[in-house]
């Protein structure tokens, strides 16, 4: 297996995954062609000065919030 670093061994590490994932596959929603994602952006809603922990918090939020949506979608267990 190859060496990764950054998001994609932080994401490995997090689910466990034996290897890395192929980047193409099949969207889990509607099994069109797509590619492996490992994090998802969201926009400020206007330009911000975070310091560090505020900036964690409000990823924290984020990703809590992801999660919540993504279960309800169906895609998490």
């Amino acid at each position: 297996m190859r060496r990764v670093a950054g998001i994609v061994a932080f994401q490995l590490k997090r689910s466990r995954a034996a290897e890395i994932p192929s980047k193409l596959g099949f969207c889990e929603v509607c099994h069109e062609e797509g590619h492996v994602r490992y994090f998802v952006a969201a926009k400020l809603p206007r330009f911000m000065h975070l310091c560090d922990e505020h900036y964690l918090k409000v990823r924290g939020s984020l990703e809590k919030a992801l999660e919540k949506i993504l279960r309800e979608e169906g895609l998490l267990v």
